[in-house]
């Protein structure tokens, strides 16, 4: 079982604001007058991508604590009794954001119409590769997420997902997969010429 939210909610929330980050910019004819300014090319890559992991964050973690505090107050228990589940949606969701974030921000900066390209990754790739068995589900993020999922959370339907990766392992793996696709945007965004339309 997949959790909606980190198939769903995350993927679409990221996929819209992360494909955005350069591409508007370059298709709205604004990026000329921004790297006008004493800004390297590489250091707006940087802060576009932080401001959006900034307001990505402000997005979908309220939600996620407010959906457990409800969950707990239905069931009348204390709130410290499921944290291990809190946690582990508050993980997912960060490094989720961070990754998903690096591959579309990636995406938006090497092609044209990066939300379709980004829509066929979030969505198609994203579900067909976790179902294909061995070591193919390896090659996609949501795969990461449920093994942090699985190693955080005690009790409940992900603990019999079948990972062989534990939950650090996993979060090291996105983490490097954030870099890697940050650094990769920087190079290939440093690389282009903008000129001003007429």
């Amino acid at each position: 079982m997949i959790p909606l939210f980190l198939q769903v909610v995350l993927i679409f929330v990221t996929l819209v604001n992360a494909t955005t980050l350069i591409r508007e910019e370059i298709e709205d004819n604004t990026l000329p007058y921004l790297l006008t300014r004493p800004v390297s090319k590489p250091a707006v890559v940087l802060y576009k991508y932080i401001g959006y992991l900034v307001a990505v964050l402000v997005l979908l973690v309220p939600p996620i604590v407010l959906a457990y505090g409800v969950t707990e107050a239905y069931q009348r228990t204390s709130l410290a009794t499921d944290l291990d589940v809190l946690d582990g949606f508050l993980v997912a969701t960060v490094i989720g954001s961070a990754a998903y974030g690096a591959v579309f921000l990636f995406i938006s900066v090497l092609v044209r119409k990066p939300l379709a390209v980004g829509l066929l990754i979030g969505f198609v790739w994203e579900s067909i590769v976790g179902s294909i068995p061995g070591d193919v589900p390896k090659l996609s993020v949501i795969h990461y997420l449920k093994s942090i999922l699985q190693g955080m959370i005690a009790v409940g339907p992900m603990t019999t997902y079948g990972s062989d990766i534990s939950a650090g392992v996993a979060v090291l793996i996105l983490v490097g997969l954030s870099v890697a696709m940050i650094v990769l945007s920087l190079m290939v965004f440093q690389q282009m010429e903008f000129r001003q339309k007429a």
